[in-house]
């Protein structure tokens, strides 16, 4: 079977396009789906690349990650993130 995170985007995403669905127009429903998710996607994309650069990075990136990073509070990390799971 698909993997977890998989089946959760797929049912993230039917959800969405059953509480959207025009049910005497599927095209239009799918399309108002398409119009308010992909720059969110984009979004994701662009992050999970920022984010994958700055965790394997090394050297003096790696110090000036942790330099960066090192003043956070847990809740001021979760709050960059918020986005991702629907806070905004």
């Amino acid at each position: 079977g698909l993997p977890r995170r998989l089946r959760l985007l797929a049912m993230t995403n039917l959800s969405v396009i059953a509480v959207e669905a025009k049910p005497h127009d599927v095209h239009g429903a799918f399309m108002d789906y398409q119009n308010a998710r992909y720059l969110r996607t984009a979004r994701v994309q662009l992050m999970a690349r920022v984010y994958g650069e700055a965790y394997h990075a090394r050297g003096p990136i790696a110090e000036l990650r942790n330099n960066m990073l090192k003043s956070r509070t847990p809740e001021q990390a979760i709050e960059g993130i918020a986005w991702l799971y629907g806070g905004g």
